[in-house]
């Protein structure tokens, strides 16, 4: 038996011990099981995603090159139940490398599954695959998205959804009545994910390198859009200086916005008056030429008589932050970044990089079709997307005011979202402790070390480069004793409690959403100002106050913003999932600059990496021909049903033959955006040709069993 496989066994296992009711519900155990063989009977629910580059459809929003997943921009959503084993597989038809990464998913047992390059593994080079095994045994809302450089901004990301267990206690009660809460399960069971992003005409190659050819830190987009659609609006200057907050009009000092909206390029309290910027480098439409476009908004039809509808708000943004409201209608907030709270009542949700925010939608207004607003929370860029919830039967139109106007200021009176009041409900694993093992204070700031705007360091000296994605040997496939000491690598032991003390400098602190990889964290503490002690414990002694009672517990939260001084941010964590992980600012453009540093958690029980992990297999279709994975070369035929041919061919370790038979689950036709539901084969437009090379895969993957 491979040692793949015999981790597969005891994947399930590993998670029910370690992760005792690890959300905030009463968790039953898992459901589901991986089979001793991942390549057949294997009870894995089997997703697989074909990743090309081309044209994205212009009626959505503008055309543009982007990364497109079974065809379509964004790539569709997975949805799973709690305790299902998982393969997903990735196929790259693309020139460039590529790594997908699940954001929030906990990767106990499978940190080579958690998709960083350099880290936990090598990227997937153009033509070849990967397939990721990993358990979803957290309920709540996560997402898939590239974390190979900036691809997030080029569109390969997609929502996942795990439902909790059939008899799990969820926060709804104090809802209603049991009719209310009979509606608000149902709802919970059907949530509706919206992908919220900015979206720009330039790739991200073509963004970082005018980034650095003007020597900026970029931050103007030219859309936001929802699950992949919007326009491009264009208002007049007035309008625009009209809606900029008061803080921009004194960053401004008697300039104006540009075009689109934002702070000139050229401002120097938001660049850094040390830096030598050359802005001949930057093309007309990066900050200053604002090109309108007229696209769809995304719709969600609800039906009133369902009584309640759910939605869970994504983040894959590149640069920006949002603010969220519904027009004529309030929020019920329950679930923050995959952990059920206690719901809040709010007229206004903020959503940052990486964020997951789930709410409860009351059906009760007149049918019509209802704005859903989306504003930047920045001061960087006065700018608004929308969309459209909608009722069956809807005539038009509601002819309701808005609660937040186009630059994201307040309309009415509201009641925002507050996180800090967002603990966990339910018995939590493991509560918070008292006090922490092991501290580490990171400095964000502009890197001292080199005279360039848009680069950043997290450990308060070294860029985490973005060449590090292409490292033949990840982090995770070496001895962390072998490894050479760096600031730019963390160190724990298995079962310490660990504070980060990340510390924002001044005079301008903007906000930076930090994700770490791997277990959530609890937020313990924030504020602005200098953080002078060496110690959470050495700043309670002094007295500032933290949250160690009932903190929320998140993968992902954001520094406070702070004009004119410092910010800072203490998260603390129990280091119980053992291996490389990675902690970076999810704003794409401040990673790529360099702000992340790589985590060892457990180096005295670091995990040993199955030789054939990644490895493809266990893809139903038909075709023949040889081919290859990152494991081995052979050869090999298949037959099924569905039309199509391939070939191709391969090398690497391992050889020998084989033959596999399967039929494809999906048709040929679709737009590749319906769910994944535990399907063989992705529901893609060319099936055809995705069944031809399924066949070639699973040749390939025979060779190695």
């Amino acid at each position: 038996m491979s040692s793949f496989k015999a981790t597969c066994l005891s994947l399930l296992a590993l998670a029910s011990i370690a992760t005792a009711t690890p959300a905030a519900v009463s968790q039953a155990a898992p459901s589901a099981s991986p089979s001793a063989s991942s390549c057949s009977s294997s009870k894995c629910q089997s997703f697989t995603i074909d990743l090309t580059w081309g044209k994205t459809d212009g009626a959505n929003s503008f055309s543009r090159n982007a990364i497109l997943t079974n065809g379509s921009f964004p790539g569709p959503p997975l949805k799973l139940k709690q305790g299902d084993c998982v393969d997903f597989t990735v196929i790259n038809n693309m020139e460039a490398s590529t790594a997908v990464h699940f954001h929030g998913i906990r990767q106990l047992a499978t940190p080579w599954s958690d998709g960083v390059p350099g880290v936990s593994q090598t990227s997937i080079k153009g033509g070849d695959s990967y397939t990721y095994n990993w358990i979803a045994d957290e309920p709540g809302a996560y997402f898939y998205h590239s974390h190979y450089k900036g691809q997030m901004m080029d569109g390969l990301y997609g929502a996942i959804i795990i439902s909790p267990a059939e008899n799990a206690t969820l926060p709804f009660s104090s809802l209603g009545d049991d009719k209310a809460v009979k509606q608000i399960t149902a709802a919970n069971e059907n949530i509706e994910t919206i992908l919220v992003s900015d979206w720009s005409r330039f790739t991200f190659d073509e963004l970082f390198g005018y980034e650095q050819a003007a020597n900026i830190d970029a931050a103007c987009t030219d859309a936001f859009v929802l699950n992949g659609k919007g326009s491009q609006y264009c208002p007049d200057a007035a309008f625009l200086a009209a809606q900029s907050a008061p803080p921009a009009a004194k960053i401004l000092n008697g300039t104006s916005l540009t075009a689109k909206g934002c702070i000139p390029a050229s401002n120097a309290q938001v660049q850094g008056p040390q830096y030598n910027r050359t802005l001949s480098a930057l093309p007309p439409g990066a900050y200053d030429v604002c090109t309108p476009s007229t696209g769809k908004n995304y719709t969600y039809t609800v039906d009133a008589a369902s009584g309640w509808a759910a939605i869970s708000f994504m983040s894959p943004a590149g640069t920006a932050l949002f603010k969220i409201s519904i027009d004529g209608h309030q929020m019920y907030v329950y679930s923050i970044n995959g952990q059920y709270i206690a719901p809040q009542k709010v007229d206004q949700i903020g959503l940052d990089n990486g964020d997951r925010v789930t709410v409860l939608v009351k059906l009760d207004q007149p049918a019509a079709d209802y704005t859903i607003r989306v504003a930047n929370a920045g001061l960087n860029q006065v700018i608004s997307g929308f969309g459209t919830l909608s009722y069956k039967g809807s005539k038009g139109p509601a002819a309701v005011a808005p609660s937040m106007s186009y630059g994201g200021g307040n309309a009415t009176a509201i009641v925002p979202l507050n996180r800090a009041a967002g603990a966990p409900v339910g018995n939590v694993s493991p509560p918070v402790a008292a006090q922490a093992d092991k501290t580490f204070m990171l400095d964000i700031m502009k890197a001292p070390s080199v005279p360039a705007a848009w680069e950043w360091v997290l450990n308060g000296d070294e860029p985490y480069n973005q060449t590090l994605d292409d490292a033949t040997t990840p982090l995770l496939y070496q001895n962390p004793s072998a490894i050479p000491e760096s600031d730019l690598i963390l160190r724990t032991n298995y079962n310490e409690w660990v504070d980060l003390i990340i510390i924002v400098k001044g005079p301008l602190a903007q906000p930076h959403p930090i994700h770490k990889h791997a277990n959530k964290f609890y937020v313990i503490g924030a504020g602005t100002g200098d953080f002078n002690y060496t110690s959470v414990a050495a700043a309670q002694a002094a007295g500032v106050p933290f949250n160690l009672q009932n903190p929320p517990y998140v993968d992902g939260a954001t520094t406070p913003p702070a004009e004119g001084k410092s910010a800072w941010l203490a998260l603390r964590y129990k280091a119980d999932t053992p291996g490389a992980w990675l902690l970076h600012c999810h704003v794409q453009t401040h990673m790529s600059g360099g702000m992340a540093v790589a985590i060892l958690d457990g180096v005295d029980k670091f995990p040993t990496v199955p030789k054939d992990a990644g490895k493809t297999c266990g893809i139903d279709g038909n075709g023949s021909g040889s081919g290859k994975d990152n494991n081995g070369s052979g050869s090999g035929s298949g037959s099924g049903s569905g039309s199509g041919s391939g070939s191709g061919s391969g090398s690497g370790s391992g050889s020998g033959s084989g033959s596999g038979s399967g039929s494809g689950s999906k048709g040929g036709s679709g737009n590749g955006t319906e769910p994944f539901t535990g399907a063989a084969a992705p529901n893609a437009g060319s099936a055809g040709v995705m069944f031809a090379f399924a066949a070639v895969m699973v040749a390939a993957a025979m060779n190695v069993l």
